[in-house]
C-alpha cells in the first residue's frame, strides 16, 4: 500500500502505477513541487522528484527489476489476486487501463528511471539494449495469455478495449461484477457500443437474445424512437425467438410491426397543411395535371414495391410510401400545366420546342396530354414531323414556321457573334497600345477608336510563311497593325462588321 499526501491532498493507493497515473493526469499535481509531496510504502519514504515538468518516483535498483515490480503489483492486486486469473470483464475499467498506462510508460524509460539506471540496463541486456515494451509484451503473454492487442472475446477476435469485453459478457448473460458495471453507469459505453448500454439499462435482455439478433433489433428500435425498458424487454425477447438466426433490419422491422411493437411510420408535418391547387385554365391543363399526378403516383408505388420484392424495404415502409404517393397525387397543383397551356395559346415557341421537341423518353407527360386533348402524336414521330406538329399546335402554318426558324437562326448567330466579340474584347483589353499623341490605351480601346476614326477595313499581307493584319483607312490610305494572338484582330472584325450593319 502506498500513502500519498500533499498540503491539500491525501490518499492510499494499492499500486505504484496508480501513483504515477495521478502524477501525470491529475491537475492537482501539475504545479506541485516534489518537495511538497510525501510518498511512502509500508512506512518507508520514497523519493518524489520531477522529470520533464512532471512528478515521478525514483527508486534504487535495476531498471528491469523495478519495471517488472510495477507489473507484479498490478498482476497480484487486480489481474490475478490470490493467483486466480480474472477475465477482462471481471476487472474494473479503471484497473484495466492501468495495464495500458504501463505500456505507455514503457516507451518513456527516463520518466521512470535515472539516466544511469537506463544505461546500466542497456549494457546488461547487450545488443540493442533493454526494450521495456518488448519485455512487458512477453511478460503479459506469459502471465495473462495476451499482450497489448488484448484478450480474445466472444466474437473470436482480440481487443484491448475494456468496454468490448464487458459488452460481450453482458450479451452472453455472464455475471459481471456490480463494481465493474458501476463505472459504466457513471461513464457510459462509447457510441459504437450503444447496444451494450441497452443491456446495462435493461438486465432482462442479458443473455436473452443472441447478439446477431440483438444488434438489428436495437437499430430498428433506435430509428423508430422506441425505448427498451422493464415493461417491454421480456416481450421483445420472446418475439425475437421467432426471428431468423441472423436477421436483416427489414426482417426485424417486419416482425416487430406484425406484433404491434413498433408504430407505423409518421407522415411528414407538411402533409397536415393543405395545398392550394389552383384552377385549370384549359382542358389541356386539366388533363396534363391528371396525367402527371397519376404517373408520379404509380411510379413511386412501383419503385417501392420493387424494393420490397428485393428485400430492401419493410412492409411498414412500403405502407408509408403508398400513403405518401396517394397524398402527393392530391397535392399536384395546376401551376405547371397552366404554364404549358399558356405557352400553347401564346405561341411561345422557344418554350414549347424546349419542352416537346425532344426524344420520346423526355417529358412524356406533356406529349401524352397533347395526344389526348389535341389528337396529334408526338411520341414515335420522326424529328421533322414532330417539329411541324408543335408549330401547328401553336397555330402556325409552314410559312410562319419557316419565318420563325429563320429569325431564330439569325438571333442565335447574333448571340454567338456577340459572345465571341465579348471574349475577343476581354482578350484585347489585356494588351496595350501607344497612340501617336503618346496616350496609352488597351487593345479594345485601340480598335474602337481606330474604327471610329475611319479605319473601317481589315487587310492582310504575306511576309514569308506568315501573314500580317492591319486596320485600313481607305480614304487616307493609313494602316494600324493588328495581332491574332492578343485578340485585337478578332475584336476588330467584330467591330467592323457591326459598323457596316
Amino acid at each position: 500500500m502506498f500513502h500519498l499526501s500533499t498540503l491539500s491532498f491525501s490518499a492510499s493507493l494499492r499500486t505504484l502505477i496508480e501513483v504515477l497515473e495521478l502524477f501525470q493526469n491529475d491537475p492537482r499535481f501539475a504545479a506541485v513541487d516534489g518537495s511538497y509531496v510525501s510518498l511512502s510504502q509500508a512506512g518507508q519514504p520514497l523519493c518524489v522528484t520531477k522529470y520533464n515538468g512532471q512528478l515521478t518516483v525514483r527508486c534504487s535498483g535495476h531498471a528491469r527489476h523495478l519495471f517488472l515490480a510495477l507489473l507484479d503489483e498490478l498482476d497480484g492486486t487486480y489481474f490475478r489476486p490470490a493467483g486466480q486469473r480474472r477475465e477482462a470483464w471481471q476487472i474494473r475499467r479503471a484497473h484495466w487501463k492501468l495495464l495500458y498506462s504501463l505500456f505507455d510508460l514503457a516507451a518513456r524509460p527516463l520518466y521512470l528511471f535515472s539516466y544511469d539506471q537506463v544505461q546500466q540496463a542497456n549494457a546488461d541486456a547487450g545488443g540493442r539494449g533493454l526494450d521495456l515494451r518488448e519485455l512487458l509484451e512477453a511478460e503479459c503473454q506469459r502471465r495473462f495469455g495476451f499482450g497489448y492487442a488484448g484478450p480474445v472475446y466472444d466474437a473470436g477476435e482480440r481487443n484491448g478495449r475494456h468496454e468490448v469485453h464487458v459488452g460481450y459478457a453482458l450479451a452472453a448473460g455472464r455475471d459481471v461484477p456490480v463494481e465493474v458495471l458501476a463505472e459504466y453507469y457513471e461513464q457510459p459505453f462509447g457510441s459504437d457500443m450503444q447496444w451494450a448500454q441497452t443491456l446495462l439499462d435493461a438486465p432482462e435482455l442479458r443473455g436473452a437474445i443472441p447478439l446477431p439478433k440483438l444488434l438489428p433489433l436495437l437499430s430498428v428500435l433506435r430509428h423508430t424512437g422506441t425505448r427498451i425498458n422493464s415493461d417491454n424487454a421480456a416481450l421483445l425477447a420472446m418475439v425475437m425467438n421467432l426471428a431468423p438466426n441472423e436477421p436483416t433490419h427489414v426482417e426485424i422491422d417486419d416482425l416487430l410491426y406484425r406484433h404491434g411493437l413498433i408504430a407505423p411510420r409518421t407522415l411528414p408535418e407538411a402533409y397536415s397543411t393543405p395545398v392550394a391547387l389552383g384552377k385549370p385554365v384549359s382542358k389541356f391543363a386539366e388533363v396534363l395535371r391528371r396525367i402527371m399526378a397519376d404517373e408520379r403516383r404509380e411510379t413511386a408505388i412501383a419503385q417501392a414495391e420493387l424494393e420490397r420484392a428485393k428485400g430492401n424495404m419493410s412492409s411498414r415502409t412500403l405502407e408509408y410510401h403508398r400513403q405518401v404517393a396517394a397524398l402527393d397525387h392530391g397535392r399536384q397543383t395546376y401551376e405547371y400545366p397552366n404554364r404549358v397551356s399558356a405557352a400553347i395559346d401564346s405561341a411561345d415557341m422557344a418554350f414549347l420546342l424546349e419542352l416537346l421537341d425532344r426524344p420520346d423518353d423526355w417529358n412524356r407527360w406533356s406529349k401524352k396530354a397533347v395526344r389526348e386533348v389535341f389528337g396529334v402524336k408526338l411520341i414515335g414521330a420522326k424529328a421533322a414531323a414532330r417539329r411541324r406538329v408543335i408549330f401547328a399546335l401553336a397555330g402556325m402554318d409552314e410559312r410562319q414556321q419557316a419565318e420563325w426558324e429563320r429569325d431564330a437562326a439569325t438571333a442565335r448567330e447574333r448571340r454567338l457573334g456577340d459572345a465571341a466579340a465579348a471574349r475577343a474584347r476581354e482578350r484585347a483589353e489585356s494588351t496595350r497600345f501607344r497612340l501617336d499623341d503618346g496616350t496609352v490605351v488597351d487593345g479594345a480601346q485601340f480598335v474602337e477608336q481606330s474604327v471610329a476614326a475611319g479605319f473601317t477595313q481589315i487587310a492582310s499581307t504575306s511576309r514569308g510563311a506568315s501573314r500580317r493584319y492591319s486596320l485600313v483607312d481607305p480614304i487616307r490610305r493609313l494602316r494600324r497593325t493588328l495581332h491574332a494572338k492578343d485578340g485585337t484582330l478578332q475584336y476588330a472584325r467584330a467591330v467592323v462588321q457591326r459598323s457596316v450593319v
